[in-house]
């Protein structure tokens, strides 16, 4: 394995959906989630879990499931339109069952009354996921961010004994990409259109 720098994983970050059947070294997935432990959380309480599954007859279940996602939301999609790319068959739709390792993001809820909002509730366990992101590019391995299996959200945490308090936030598959897929820089919008200063729509720092 060829390490990169963290900016070289950085620009270099896409989305991988099609994988080489190669094994994933022990070492490597070690490497991955000592990253992704070393995550910010909410005042420190680190309530992150993460499932690695390698188990042939686990990846096939969660692979109907996904299926069975990805076919309702796409029944009508144009898949040669460009907007529909994240969405066109691959090997997680298609043979989930053959990428080599399947990583389960999961957060514990809170137990004190205080529910963070739909939009806060994910910042004690996304920032894990990018540094599993990051890491595995880092490493050479490709991965993608999913959340299609949570339509079957009870099925997976019945299948995996994931306790009533816990909840599934991302299923991070994890391999070396397919032949002929090669990481390069990707495709972001400008900062002129995202970035602005002081107020909404300003583009240009004040001098």
């Amino acid at each position: 394995m060829k390490d990169i720098s963290l900016f070289d994983a950085i620009h270099s970050q896409r989305a991988v959906r099609n994988f080489s059947t190669d094994p994933v070294p022990d070492e490597a997935i070690t490497t991955i989630m000592e990253a992704a432990i070393r995550a910010p959380s909410g005042g420190n309480r680190q309530r992150w879990s993460f499932l690695i599954i390698r188990d042939r007859e686990v990846k096939r279940r969660l692979g109907e499931w996904y299926f069975d996602a990805w076919q309702e939301i796409t029944v009508d999609m144009d898949f040669e339109s460009p907007a529909a790319q994240p969405y066109r068959p691959s090997m997680l739709t298609h043979g989930m069952v053959d990428v080599p390792v399947l990583i389960l993001a999961c957060q514990e809820r809170a137990s004190d009354g205080n529910s963070p909002s739909s939009i806060t509730a994910g910042s004690s366990i996304y920032p894990a996921v990018q540094n599993i992101m990051l890491a595995a590019g880092a490493l050479g391995l490709g991965t993608v961010i999913t959340t299609l299996h949570t339509k079957h959200e009870q099925e997976v945490k019945a299948l995996l004994s994931i306790p009533d308090n816990i909840d599934t936030a991302a299923l991070i598959p994890l391999g070396y990409p397919a032949d002929g897929r090669r990481f390069s820089r990707s495709r972001r919008r400008p900062l002129d259109e995202v970035v602005f200063h002081e107020k909404w729509g300003t583009t240009t720092k004040a001098q």
